[in-house]
């Protein structure tokens, strides 16, 4: 598998992992205990795929992906089965769109890798991508998964209530007219 592919599951399942904890943390009790938890499951497949240099437990993250996938649809078919709409389940419709779209695109990746595995043709080792492409690889992979995750976070309660970038101070400290930090 080229270093790149793992890269790019890797920031997917980081993406996915940093959304599930965002909306885990306005969800109502019992989804925010399963979004949490596959949040930091996602969190530490990503780390330990880009730590080992290889995609670890790779039959049970396959499995494993498509459960948030799961568990978002079903509560929002029942949820609007029972007239409750997205906004009251906890589960914002944007955030979790683009979270199970990275759990979506793992699951796809990491079965088209075992079913080439068990085919046996990945058993012929590649030879290493030159550092352009890989570093072209890296920077796409780096733009498109942080594209698609900052407005995503930026979505969830958690992002809502943020403090906006620039309004904080520090009590008796007066900032200059122009909201410049010079000194800092």
């Amino acid at each position: 598998m080229a270093p790149a592919i793992r890269l790019w599951l890797a920031f997917s399942a980081l993406g996915a992992g940093l959304i599930h904890l965002a909306v885990g943390a306005g969800a109502p009790f019992p989804l925010s205990v399963l979004l949490v938890g596959f949040g930091i499951a996602e969190i530490g497949w990503g780390v330990a795929a880009l730590s080992t240099g290889r995609l670890v437990v790779q039959r049970v993250a396959l499995g494993a992906t498509l459960v948030p996938v799961a568990v978002w649809a079903a509560t929002a078919t029942l949820g609007s089965g029972l007239g409750v709409t997205a906004a009251s389940t906890g589960l914002p419709l944007f955030p979790m769109f683009v979270a199970s779209a990275f759990n979506v695109f793992l699951a796809v990746s990491l079965a088209l890798i075992a079913r080439t595995s068990s085919d046996g043709a990945a058993t012929v080792t590649q030879a290493p991508a030159s550092g352009w492409k890989f570093m072209t690889a890296l920077v796409l992979g780096g733009l498109i998964f942080s594209g698609l995750t900052t407005p995503a976070l930026a979505a969830t309660n958690a992002g809502l209530y943020a403090t906006p970038h620039g309004s904080h101070s520090v009590p008796g400290v007066e900032v200059p007219a122009g909201g410049s930090h010079d000194g800092h």
